[in-house]
């Protein structure tokens, strides 16, 4: 679950700026565990999660579409993208492969290639300098720390994907949580759902919103005014659950850029490689 919402959207962003379906019926009233006991469940599920590193034993396909909107909600320029995602060096690479359903272009080629170089570089460095283990600025990680920034409630039970989950409402605790990275301004205003596996405790749904507009330097430096994500995650093999949809909406400025943009991923084709290797597979289509 790392870097989800941070990533998902600065992905998008970056993309532009030069990189669900409704809730099912609810399951017939059981009696449910207590709040705490399924979150306690969750966080020693997601520390099994880092220790497997399944980003670096899956490649998969990636299909990203970006809307890049005007004041009336009108497209006025869509990027659509299809990448190969691999590990390299234990680290998930998306490698674009076509871009608005072309192959690419001789100059997107040779650029897509120095954008893997460099990427290839920065895990060489960071190797050599013994902090390969480090996390991304905007990794969002479920533990003890994200969970305390919540005020958690049980609402029930409801099938995702065929599979029971338990459903739990979240919203900030306080209006005056810890900024320790960039990313605590955007988690510490969002509010939402989260749906649990009941079987393996993990997040297998999530929807999430602005409760407030968060914004950096008193808005000089930037202003989201309204943030929705909804993203899916699938169980891929008997251990393995991977990220396969996400969709949101994004309306803010970064300095005297304007992001206003819808933004749609849907992950296939999901194929656990050889231990050892860092090749992608054939691009499933």
């Amino acid at each position: 679950m790392a870097g989800l919402c941070a990533g998902l959207f600065l992905a998008g962003a970056s993309s532009l700026f030069p990189q669900g379906p409704a809730p099912s019926s609810a399951s017939p009233s059981t009696s449910l565990p207590r709040a705490e006991e399924i979150l306690k469940r969750a966080i020693e599920r997601a520390k099994w999660v880092e220790e497997q590193k399944f980003d670096a034993k899956y490649t998969y396909t990636q299909r990203t579409t970006i809307d890049e909107l005007d004041s009336k909600e009108n497209v006025k320029r869509r990027v659509e993208r299809l990448l190969q995602v691999f590990p390299i060096d234990g680290k998930p690479y998306a490698r674009l492969i076509q871009k608005d359903g072309k192959p690419l272009a001789e100059k997107d080629a040779k650029l897509e290639q120095e954008h893997e170089r460099k990427f290839r570089e920065r895990l060489a460095e960071r190797k050599r300098k013994g902090d390969s283990m480090k996390k991304e600025e905007e990794d969002i990680e479920i533990n003890d720390e994200l969970i305390r920034r919540y005020r958690f409630v049980l609402t029930g039970r409801e099938r995702v994907n065929g599979r029971p989950a338990y459903v739990l409402s979240f919203e900030p605790r306080s209006k005056d949580l810890p900024v320790k990275r960039r990313i605590d301004r955007l988690l510490n205003k969002v509010a939402g759902r989260l749906w649990i596996d009941e079987q393996d405790y993990e997040v297998s749904r999530a929807d999430a919103h602005l409760a407030e507009n968060v914004s950096a330097w008193g808005g000089l430096l930037a202003s989201v005014r309204k943030f929705l994500l909804r993203l899916e995650q699938s169980k891929v093999d008997e251990t393995a659950w991977m990220l396969t949809f996400a969709d949101g909406y994004l309306d803010g400025r970064i300095l005297i850029r304007s992001l206003h943009m819808k933004f749609n991923q849907k992950n296939s084709g999901f194929s656990r490689i050889a231990p050892g290797s860092s090749q992608p597979a054939t691009t499933r289509k």
